[in-house]
């Protein structure tokens, strides 16, 4: 298996892509903005993209999904129900009721205005029957917030739920201080040595997480 970060976007959003050398297949985690650098690191790789996997649905994570969509069209779009709300028709106008950075608005406006809706909707703690990766409720930040394990890889993409050090913003349209400190502690149930890849930031684990993250110990 493989695995890149691409840090895309005005947000610097960590975008993951990951795969099987093998079959030729790989998944993409979280693709904020860029969607060249996306695609040529692709086929730089010489994989086949099987599903976009969405942390949540926030503008920042998304940006680059139509293009995505329009050079691969058999691409699942994975996010959790509740957030299916920024995808689809609409989906700029909606963004615009919850976000008010003029600048990003105006940039992106043509590839927010047709972000493709969501092909599979995330109601639970589930397998991700593809790639075999665990998909775990972590409202909080966003209502339909979910984070990703993959245990070939030994790795869990959390997106903006937990980062090195600190947890998501709750500030925003939806956001629950309290639901995502109890997402946080409940993935303190993985070992130590399983990777944490956040949606922004530095690469961490969670043994480092569960000894110096104030938020996981509340």
């Amino acid at each position: 298996m493989f695995i890149e970060q691409l840090v895309v976007g005005p947000y610097q959003t960590n975008c993951y892509i990951f795969g099987n050398v093998e079959t030729k297949s790989a998944w993409i985690v979280d693709p904020g903005a860029e969607a060249d650098t996306i695609v040529n690191k692709l086929k730089e790789r010489e994989v086949e993209p099987v599903a976009v996997i969405l942390t949540h649905g926030h503008w920042d994570h998304i940006t680059a999904l139509a293009q995505l969509k329009e050079t691969f069209p058999h691409l699942d779009i994975i996010v959790g129900e509740p957030d299916k709300i920024y995808l689809g028709p609409g989906s700029y106008e909606r963004i615009k009721d919850h976000w008010n950075d003029a600048s990003f608005l105006n940039r992106y406006k043509k590839e927010l205005s047709h972000i493709p809706p969501a092909t599979k909707l995330l109601t639970g703690r589930q397998f991700i029957t593809d790639c075999h990766i665990l998909s775990i409720p972590t409202p909080g930040h966003t209502p339909g917030g979910y984070c990703f394990f993959f245990e070939e890889g030994n790795m869990l993409f959390t997106g903006d739920t937990l980062f090195a050090g600190s947890v998501g913003r709750t500030d925003l349209y939806g956001g629950d201080y309290s639901a995502i400190i109890e997402s946080v502690k409940g993935l303190m149930d993985f070992d130590n040595d399983v990777q944490v890849l956040p949606g922004h930031g530095p690469i961490t684990s969670i043994g480092i997480e569960r000894n110096s993250n104030p938020y996981c110990n509340q």
